[in-house]
């Protein structure tokens, strides 16, 4: 093993010069390497953190990780939660009390009080002494259950999507016509699709596609490579118009549906999608594993800067490795703009100073600026739903980055 610079040089011939810019590379590397290892930042408790917290109806995970947390997506850190219990958090329901251990080995912990916990079970010291005998074992319904989000936020987006997923219409079954002559087509009345397979359920919400969503990350395809059979890799999703629902009257390879609710009249060529289940997001908070950069490519229709509680569409979806729970944060681009102060006769404040030619930079920049975070609730394999938390002094516009909180 060579023990210094020295040898290490002397052994291969190097000059001084190469010496030297080699000990810088070394030196360099030691320093990447030494960020790399250094461990996590402390979690951060809010200074007005309370000692426990009663849960109610009408709370979420997310306003009670931000009762006790800074940082609400390092909410597993402080429960000490796996992967698997991230994904099903075994639940919070009315009740039970939170409980805030600032001095817990290995650094703040929070576990509950009450009912359940988060384990399913009690904790030790709060369960009862029990005589065994038959009995009717109750449980809480799931419905019960305090939810990650609040429904009404994000319900919309669930059943009548805004957007879908490139993936999302490929197969999808296609109406061809009507029973009759009409040309348009509402509630009553029946259709003729193709593309319904049986494993697709009874129900279905029929879609518009619309507007072509491109990745701004996917260089544009040049005109001399376009084909009309193939697929444009920089399409990733589509604006869609939810029509309303159909239910099967017939299967087979052309099948009948009644439209039994709608919100437009249906058309030749429009898309139908399998009813998704009703489900309850069960996802606690979390940042993302691996290095996420995106975009917002959408907001909802008819605002042009979204603010809390408001959807907005991202550029990456599980292809990229996000999924429901996780928390990205917001950055507004760097803004370049005309300095004022560039055609200026003289400086400010200095009466008689004339200004040096070249002593103003004719353009100014605002660096990246973080102004919030958006917490993801439905992906697709290319785009992904996200729910805007929390802003600063700015809201989201199209455009703005979103990276790992």
């Amino acid at each position: 093993m060579l023990t210094n610079r020295t040898t290490f040089s002397s052994q291969f011939g190097l000059s001084p010069r190469p010496r030297r810019l080699l000990a810088s590379l070394l030196v360099g590397i030691a320093a990447m390497a030494a960020v790399a290892q250094s461990p996590t930042d402390p979690v951060q408790i809010q200074p007005n953190a309370p000692d426990s917290h009663v849960v109610v109806k009408g709370d979420t995970l997310w306003g009670i990780s931000g009762t006790f947390l800074k940082q609400p997506w390092r909410w597993p850190e402080v429960w000490r939660l796996n992967k698997d219990q991230i994904k099903n958090p075994h639940w919070i329901y009315p009740g039970q009390v939170i409980v805030l251990d600032r001095n817990a080995v290995g650094g703040p912990r929070l576990s509950v009080r009450g009912q359940q916990g988060l384990s399913g079970q009690p904790a030790f010291e709060d369960r009862p002494t029990v005589r065994i005998g038959p009995q009717i074992r109750a449980e809480a319904r799931e419905t019960a259950a305090i939810p990650t989000l609040p429904p009404g936020d994000i319900e919309p987006f669930m059943v009548g999507n805004i957007v879908v997923g490139a993936e999302t219409l490929n197969d999808a079954p296609q109406i061809v016509k009507s029973v009759g002559s009409r040309v348009a087509f509402t509630v009553g009345e029946s259709i003729y699709v193709v593309g319904v397979k049986p494993e697709m359920g009874k129900v279905f919400q029929m879609y518009r596609k619309g507007r072509e969503l491109r990745d701004p990350g996917i260089p544009a395809r040049a005109w001399y490579k376009w084909r009309h059979n193939e697929v444009d890799p920089q399409i990733i999703g589509y604006e869609a118009t939810y029509l309303g629902d159909a239910k099967l009257q017939r299967d087979g390879d052309v099948a009948r549906l009644e439209i039994v609710s709608g919100k437009q009249e249906a058309q030749v060529g429009d898309y139908l999608l399998p009813a998704p289940p009703a489900e309850r997001m069960s996802y606690v908070p979390h940042a993302p594993e691996q290095t996420i950069e995106a975009q917002v490519m959408t907001l909802p229709n008819g605002i042009s800067e979204a603010g809390k509680t408001n959807v907005v569409t991202l550029s990456r979806g599980k292809l990229h490795g996000l999924e429901i729970g996780h928390v990205l944060a917001v950055y507004k681009p760097v803004e370049t703009f005309a300095n004022p102060r560039y055609n200026e006769p003289f400086l400010n404040y200095v009466p008689g100073w004339p200004k040096q030619k070249g002593s103003e930079e004719k353009t100014l920049e605002i660096p990246e600026e973080r102004i919030g975070l958006v917490f993801v609730f439905r992906v697709f394999d290319n785009i992904s739903y996200g729910i805007v938390m929390n802003t600063g002094v700015e809201n989201v516009r199209v455009g703005y980055l979103l990276r790992n909180p």
